[in-house]
Formats: structure tokens, sequence, C-alpha cells
């Protein structure tokens, strides 16, 4: 069972070897849990308790990262609090629209409880769904989602996703390419990988 102390070390692998990719940090500092409770209480959204432990580490990204790496990890920019919660609501707004203001037929394209914190160029999103039980092993099931139609990626937690991530990074499968300031990718280092098509 993941617990709290091991997505720590996650993310801490991740930081490290994301630093090593890019020759310097990107993350933004995390948030205080008052800071969280704060930009949380518009949108009557309760953290599953990942989460809460990733934005206490890392709020988004650092204002550099835009310019530098848009995408930070790979295909994936982390999302800050303010900004996932923005895109909850743009998204929410769509799927209303699309269904004519039923909620009920919306929660379908854009669940209440679901919050993006990864978002790719393609615009595929990575969210995690605030309403849901936790997974049996207590992390945190991470969707992944376009306009319609969530797809689970077999993400079960955060703390796996960012062992993907740190994997990626650490084969070579993502390598940030200085010159010309882009990703470049080598899926077949992730042969067989379950993720490497899917991330």
């Amino acid at each position: 069972m993941p617990s709290l102390a091991t997505l720590d070390e996650a993310l801490s692998r991740l930081d490290t070897t994301l630093t090593a990719a890019l020759g310097q940090p990107r993350f933004a500092p995390g948030l205080t849990d008052p800071q969280i409770d704060e930009l949380l209480r518009p949108s009557g959204l309760a953290l599953p308790a990942e989460v809460r432990a990733y934005l206490r580490r890392h709020d988004g990204v650092a204002p550099t990262s835009r310019v530098l790496a848009p995408w930070l990890i790979g295909h994936w920019l982390p999302l800050s609090l303010r900004e996932a919660l923005a895109e909850r609501d743009v998204r929410r707004a769509m799927a209303r629209e699309e269904f004519g203001g039923e909620p009920e037929d919306a929660d379908g394209v854009w669940g209440p409880g679901w919050l993006p914190l990864f978002r790719a160029g393609n615009g595929y999103l990575l969210a995690v769904d605030c309403h849901a039980d936790p997974a049996p092993h207590g992390g945190t099931a991470v969707l992944r989602t376009a306009r319609v139609t969530p797809a689970p990626p077999s993400v079960s937690s955060l703390t796996e996703l960012f062992d993907f991530f740190t994997l990626a990074l650490s084969t070579g499968a993502w390598t940030w390419d200085d010159g010309r300031q882009r990703w470049l990718f080598d899926r077949s280092r992730l042969a067989g990988h379950p993720l490497a098509d899917v991330l």
C-alpha cells in the first residue's frame, strides 16, 4: 500500500532526475494547507491525501519553465492548483454546453470531482477524481482525458505516475534537447511497458 512517505520518495526521485535532465529545478514551491483550503473553498472539493501531499511539495512550475521547457516533463505540464481549478471550471462549462446545461449528462463528460493536475500540448489532461473512494491500495487513480470520454491509463496512484515519469527520464525515453528547446522521445527504450504509448 503506497504511503505518503512513498509518494514523497517518488517525488524526490523525480525532482533529482528532472533537474539532471533540464539542468535546474523547474517546479514552483508548494502550498501550505491554509493556502490549499482557501483556493479550494469555492469549488467544494476535498482533496485525496496523495493530491494534498503533492501540492504541499509542488504547485505547478516556476515561470521561466514556461519558456525554457514548456511541458516540463515530456508531454506534461504540471498545473498549479489555481490553474487546475480554472481548467476544471472550463471543462465543466464545456460539458454543460455540450448537453444543453443538463448537469447529470455533463457529469459523464467532466465529472464534478475531477481535478486536472497535468496538461499536455495536445489538450489531454491527467486528472484525479476527488469524489472517488481511494483505490484498494490507498492511492488516487489517475484519469487521462480529452474533451470527452475519460480513458484511465491504468495508473492507480500519483506515486506510480511519478515513478513512470522518472523511468522515462532515466532511461532516455524522454530527453530534453537544450539546443532545440524541445523534448525528444524514444519509446523503444520502454518497449513493453504498459504506459509507454499512453503517457
